[in-house]
């Protein structure tokens, strides 16, 4: 409620000219209530860049589990899904931009960098499996050009003050990636970009081996849960309670609170062949 009320303040005013008053005076609560949920307008803002991506990867999440799409079908759905959040969010992404965003919280050039390597990550996966082994070698190199061309066209967009029409540009874009994908896959060039030193980049850029390592742990988890369900046992609570858990770490901005809550649930309901699986997940918290 509060975040959503600080994006649209935002929206009005601009992020240096909203006031922690008027963002409290939208949500309906007292300006105090907010300090205790944020300590300043600055980690207010970056709360509202952490819930409109939060919004697009758990769009990009439900597109990505749907068996009836096509790889193609799935990629241009989740492609419009994120043209959709830019063009519902414009106006505060452009005052956003002309308040100087890097400059709000020391945090942000942090996330925005994250975004772009997670952006890349998806769209090379997305790549080799619309167009199959035929263009795997050229997935990396499609992948940056199909970014930057994405990029400046919502920069265009937004910061020009047009309309983006999400279906259109999404079209568009993926028809380019159809041009750029046959024409390389039929030129014999050596790629300039690797798929593993992509990766290696993505890692890093996504805030190093700490996420990585996070994301491990789960999977180790979950995997073990597989074999204890094929015994028979009910593994159905603490699965649910490993899947908030999941989807808290995977936020840009996760809430500590929910963290600690959450795996201690999951430690409470584990059975003793999970407890040194959790026992390396809680180390890997306390790094957070």
């Amino acid at each position: 409620m509060i975040v959503s009320a600080a994006l649209r303040v935002f929206a009005r005013k601009g992020y240096r000219a909203a006031s922690i008053q008027e963002i409290a005076e939208e949500a309906g609560v007292a300006k105090g209530s907010i300090y205790l949920h944020f300590k300043s307008k600055d980690e207010l803002a970056l709360a509202a860049v952490s819930d409109v991506y939060d919004r697009v990867r758990r769009r990009m999440a439900e597109l990505e589990s749907d068996d009836g799409l096509t790889p193609r079908e799935r990629f241009i759905r989740q492609l419009e899904a994120q043209l959709a959040v830019g063009s519902e969010n414009a106006e505060w992404i452009r005052r956003l931009w002309h308040d100087h965003a890097t400059e709000i919280h020391e945090a942000l050039p942090g996330f925005v960098l994250r975004i772009r390597a997670e952006t890349a990550d998806w769209l090379q996966r997305s790549i080799r499996s619309v167009y199959g082994e035929a263009c795997g070698p050229y997935a990396c190199d499609i992948a940056l050009l199909m970014q930057g061309a994405i990029g400046e066209f919502i920069g265009y967009f937004l910061l020009g003050g047009k309309p983006l029409e999400p279906q259109r540009l999404a079209r568009y874009l993926v028809a380019r990636m159809d041009d750029i994908a046959a024409g390389l896959s039929g030129s014999g060039e050596r790629p300039l970009v690797a798929g593993d030193e992509l990766e290696a980049l993505v890692r890093s850029l996504a805030g190093g081996c700490g996420p990585a390592l996070r994301q491990t742990a789960i999977r180790e988890l979950r995997e073990q849960l597989e074999a204890l369900r094929t015994d028979g046992a009910d593994t159905g609570e603490l699965e649910e309670a490993l899947g908030v858990l999941e989807a808290e770490t995977a936020k840009l901005l996760p809430n500590r609170v929910i963290l600690r809550a959450m795996l201690g649930h999951v430690r409470a309901l584990a059975p003793e062949p999970l407890r040194p699986a959790i026992d390396r997940l809680e180390r890997e918290m306390q790094q957070m």
